[in-house]
C-alpha cells in the first residue's frame, strides 16, 4: 500500500472519529440516569438535614405517605414543613439505601429500596430503624420530580 493510501486511511479515520466525537449531539440522560442522580441528591438533602433541597425534589402536588406519620402529606411545600419537623426533633440522622431496583415505563419511573436509618433525638437517644421505600417520578415542567412516595418499617420478625 502506498504512503499516499495509508495517509487518506488514517485521516478518513480521524475524520470519522471527530464527527462521531464532537459533532454527534450530546444525548441527554434517561430516566435511569436521572433517577440514579436523583437518589444521590435525596440522601445527601436529608443526611444534611436540608428540607429546602429535600422538598425541591417533590413536584408541587406531591403525595407522600410516611412511617412517621397516620396521615399522608400533600404538596411540596407541607412535604418542605414535614422534614423541616423531623430534621429538628432528630437532628443527628443517617440514612444508607441498599436493594435500590427502578423500572421505567416512557417518562414514569417506578423506584423501590429498602433502606436502614439511624437517627439521634435532641436528648441523645439513638434508634436504628430499618423499612421500605417505594416511589414514582415522571417530568413535570421540564424536570425529574418525584410525584408520588410511601415509606414503611419492615415487619418486626415473630413473637
Amino acid at each position: 500500500m502506498s504512503m499516499i493510501k495509508q495517509k487518506r486511511g488514517f485521516i478518513g479515520v480521524v475524520v470519522i472519529a471527530f464527527c462521531l466525537l464532537v459533532l454527534t449531539p450530546i444525548v441527554s440522560a434517561g430516566p435511569i440516569e436521572e433517577s440514579v442522580q436523583m437518589s444521590k441528591e435525596w440522601s445527601k438533602a436529608f443526611n444534611e438535614g436540608n428540607a429546602e433541597a429535600l422538598s425541591a425534589l417533590y413536584a408541587p402536588d406531591a403525595f407522600y405517605t410516611s412511617w412517621g406519620s397516620p396521615f399522608p402529606t400533600e404538596g411540596r411545600n407541607a412535604l418542605r414543613a414535614m422534614f423541616a419537623g423531623f430534621f429538628r426533633a432528630y437532628p443527628t440522622r443517617f440514612i444508607a439505601l441498599m436493594d435500590v431496583s427502578r423500572r421505567t415505563y416512557g417518562d414514569t419511573l417506578m423506584y423501590n429500596s429498602n433502606w436502614s436509618l439511624i437517627y439521634v433525638d435532641a436528648k441523645g437517644t439513638m434508634k436504628t430503624v430499618f423499612g421500605r421505600s417505594s416511589s414514582t417520578s415522571t417530568v413535570v415542567e421540564g424536570q425529574r420530580l418525584i410525584v408520588d412516595h410511601s415509606s414503611s418499617f419492615f415487619p418486626t420478625a415473630g413473637p
